[in-house]
């Protein structure tokens, strides 16, 4: 990678320029998924009918009104932040108040949905209004460069602005309109492809059990659960309905430094669903995999090259070079949304560095002596020679197979 150490509370990016130059000439990683066509019937109770108490996201269409769950304050303050504006979105979405890529894009379209019902933007002719929401987007791309679902939400956007410019005459209200109703479609349609999701992902690992009444221990890194997304999450997701189908012994979930996304937020998440699991630090993971027998590590996305190339919260590559070496499928689980369809390999993936304060700090208090260099990635790339499958709401892929969803 190419970077120097940084002590200041700038945040840059970097470019992992060797995320695709992993030797794996001599390594033969588990690579196996299932898909539905392959097993037939699958009993699928849909998420809708479950219900899911812990939201992320409150948002009206009719008042276009939003209020974010703040989760730099849990496990031990529940708080609501109201977003009046793209100017709160990004604040939210920088500071992380706010994080994992689906929930990432969805808030910030909101937000835009938000923006647009009020001065200035009430007031503007069509052409201040339509280069005023192509600034607003730009802004927003930039609070998160890594999480890929907010950029292709915006490239929707995109969309509707070269559609309603060619739709005459222009008309402000309309254009208003018509991109509060893309961010609310985005927002819902993100419910829905959780769902299918999960039911692809959920079969193909209950796919590989020994028994129909097997349970698995499943280990993760950060937190792809609710608060990382407007739905049931990613990984952690797939962890929750093995709970509910009695299919889970255990998750093992890694404690993810140095912002602690799992003992904060996946710990606070699987106690509150009552789903049995412990807590282990990052270093603990090759002896916990040797010790409880880990039957899948499963993991979200925040970005996915078409080779399949994946970046994903710091740490997750060391995680999926244990479970090779321990013979555990590593499987990554994310909605299409996540996958780059404009890179062809993670060495195009630009990796978010975040301030030097939060490795140096804890709880307010310094952790580390003054004058500390630091080097804070919040990101690394696992190359796909590693990943045994990628899961998604369009079915279930090798990684050499994956381009094949937009061929």
């Amino acid at each position: 990678m190419s970077n120097t150490p940084s002590e200041s509370g700038e945040q840059n990016c970097i470019v992992d320029d060797n995320a695709d130059s992993f030797d794996a000439s001599d390594l033969k990683p588990i690579k196996k998924v299932v898909n539905l066509h392959e097993i037939g019937d699958y009993a699928w109770t849909p998420l809708a009918e479950i219900g899911n108490p812990l939201r992320s996201l409150e948002y009206n269409p009719d008042t276009k009104t939003l209020r974010i769950l703040d989760q730099l304050l849990l496990p031990g303050e529940t708080k609501h932040v109201e977003v009046k504006s793209v100017e709160d979105g990004y604040a939210v979405i920088k500071n992380m108040q706010v994080r994992g890529a689906p929930l990432i894009a969805t808030v910030g379209t909101l937000s835009l949905a938000v923006d647009l019902n009020q001065e200035p933007a009430l007031s503007m002719e069509y052409d201040m209004l339509f280069s005023y929401i192509e600034e607003r987007c730009q802004h927003l791309l930039s609070s998160r460069p890594t999480a890929i679902n907010l950029k292709n939400s915006i490239n929707q956007i995109d969309k509707i602005l070269d559609l309603d410019l060619r739709n005459m005459p222009v008309d402000p209200a309309r254009l208003r309109k018509s991109i509060q109703d893309a961010a609310y479609h985005w927002y819902i349609s993100e419910m829905a492809e959780n769902d299918l999701l999960l039911k692809n992902a959920t079969l193909c690992i209950e796919s590989f059990s020994p028994s129909s009444n097997y349970k698995f221990t499943i280990m993760t890194i950060c937190n792809t659960g609710s608060l990382a997304t407007s739905s049931f999450g990613t990984a952690l997701g797939v962890i929750r309905q093995l709970h509910v189908r009695n299919r889970l012994e255990k998750a093992i979930a890694l404690e993810t430094r140095p912002y602690n996304q799992g003992s904060r937020l996946t710990a606070y998440e699987l106690l509150h669903d009552k789903i049995p699991f412990m807590l282990i630090t990052d270093s603990m993971a090759a002896a916990a995999m040797r010790t409880f027998g880990v039957d899948a590590v499963l993991v979200g996305a925040d970005q996915i090259a078409l080779n399949g190339d994946t970046a994903n919260k710091i740490g997750t590559y060391s995680l999926a070079v244990l479970a090779h070496h321990h013979k555990i499928p590593f499987y990554v689980v994310a909605p299409v949304s996540t996958i780059n369809q404009r890179i062809l390999s993670g060495s195009a993936i630009k990796i978010e560095e975040r301030p030097a304060l939060e490795l140096i700090t804890f709880n307010g208090k310094p952790s580390a002596p003054q004058g500390t260099p630091v080097w804070n990635p919040a990101f690394d790339v696992t190359p796909a020679s590693l990943i045994s499958g990628i899961l998604t709401d369009k079915g279930n892929f090798l990684p050499e197979n994956l381009a094949s969803l937009f061929a």
